[in-house]
C-alpha cells in the first residue's frame, strides 16, 4: 500500500500542476498560492486533531517549531508562488520536469554535503544524466528561438519583436524555475535537520499554515481586490479549493503515508516518476505540444533521478 500511495501522490502533484496552470491564467500567483495553502492547512489541522497528534505540537521545542515554520515559508510562500509564475512562463511540461528534477537532485546532493549522507558512483552517473536531461529540454527551445531569429530579415518587425519577447520569456522562466528548485531543496534539508521531535503530520501541520499565513497577509496588504475576487465566482473559488484539498492536503498526506509504509527512499524513487505523468496530462487538458526533445529530456531526467535517489 505504501508504494501505491507514493504513486498516487505523484499523480496528484502532476494533476494539480495542470490545474494550477489553468487557474493561474485568471488568478495572481500570490493569491492562488495563499488560498490553496489556506484550504490545505484547514484539512491538515482537522486530520491532526482527529488522529490525536496535536500534543506533538505543544511538546515540541522552539527550535523544531522554528525549523518547521521557516521551511514552510521557504517552500510554500516563496517556492510554490514562484513555481506558479514559472508555470505561466514555461508551461507544465518544462516547469514541472525541471523543477522536480532540480528539487530531488539538489536535496540528495545537499544531504551529502550538509548531512554527511553517502554519495556513490551511481549517484554521480545520475547527476550527469540529470544535467543532460535538463540541457536537452532547455537547449532545444533555445535552438528553435535561434533559428527563428536568423530569419528576422524575412519577417515583419512586429513578428521579430514577438520572437524576441518569447525568447526573453523562456530565459526568465528557466531562471525562476532554477530558484524554485533551490528553495524547495533548502526547505526540505531544513525540515530534515529540525523535525526530530515531530511526526510527519505534525510537521506538515506547522509548515503549510506558516506559508499560508505569510502569503495571505502579503496578499491582503498588496492585492486585497485580487484576494477577494475568487470568492465572487463559485466555480473559481471551488477550483482553488479543490487544488488545495487534492494537492496540498491529500497529496502531502499520501506522501507521508508512503514514507511511513514504504520507507523514504522507495517513496522518493516512486514519486520521481511524476514528470512522466505530467506530460500526457498537459497534452490532454492544456493542449500543450509534446515534442520529441521534451519527451527525451524528461525520460533522461527521470532516469537520472532514479539513479541519484536509489544510490543514497
Amino acid at each position: 500500500m505504501g508504494e501505491a500511495a507514493a504513486l498516487l501522490s505523484a499523480f496528484t502533484w502532476s494533476g494539480t500542476s495542470v490545474a494550477m496552470a489553468t487557474i493561474a491564467l485568471r488568478t495572481p500567483p500570490v493569491v492562488l498560492s495563499a488560498l490553496r495553502l489556506g484550504v490545505g492547512s484547514i484539512i491538515l489541522f482537522v486530520v491532526l486533531f482527529a488522529g490525536g497528534q496535536f500534543n506533538e505540537l505543544t511538546a515540541a521545542s522552539a527550535s523544531s517549531i522554528w525549523a518547521m515554520v521557516g521551511s514552510g515559508i521557504v517552500a510554500y510562500a516563496l517556492g510554490d508562488t514562484l513555481y506558479i509564475v514559472a508555470l505561466n512562463l514555461l508551461g507544465v511540461q518544462r516547469a514541472f520536469t525541471v523543477s522536480m528534477t532540480l528539487f530531488i537532485s539538489l536535496t540528495v546532493l545537499g544531504g551529502v554535503v550538509l548531512l554527511d549522507e553517502p554519495f556513490g558512483g551511481w549517484q554521480m552517473v545520475g547527476t550527469v544524466l540529470v544535467a543532460a536531461g535538463i540541457a536537452t529540454i532547455v537547449r532545444t527551445r533555445a535552438a528553435a528561438a535561434t533559428v527563428r531569429s536568423t530569419a528576422e530579415v524575412e519577417v515583419p518587425a512586429e513578428r521579430s519583436l514577438l520572437q524576441r519577447l518569447r525568447r526573453d520569456r523562456l530565459i526568465r522562466g528557466y531562471a525562476v524555475i532554477a530558484v524554485v528548485g533551490v528553495l524547495w531543496a533548502t526547505a526540505t534539508l531544513w525540515l530534515a535537520s529540525g523535525r526530530e521531535e515531530l511526526g510527519s503530520l505534525a510537521a506538515a501541520s506547522l509548515r503549510t499554515p506558516a506559508g499560508a499565513i505569510g502569503l495571505l497577509g502579503f496578499a491582503l496588504a498588496t492585492r486585497p481586490r485580487a484576494l477577494a475576487a475568487p470568492f465572487a465566482d463559485f466555480r473559481h473559488i471551488g477550483a482553488i479549493a479543490a487544488v488545495g484539498v487534492a494537492g496540498t492536503a491529500f497529496g502531502s498526506l499520501a506522501y507521508v503515508y508512503a514514507i511511513g509504509e514504504a520507507g523514504a527512499a522507495r517513496a522518493t524513487i516512486l514519486s520521481s516518476v511524476s514528470p512522466l505523468m505530467a506530460l500526457p496530462l498537459s497534452v490532454i487538458f492544456l493542449r500543450e505540444q509534446l515534442s520529441r526533445s521534451t519527451l527525451t529530456g524528461t525520460v533522461i531526467c527521470v532516469a537520472g533521478i532514479l539513479l541519484v535517489v536509489s544510490g543514497s
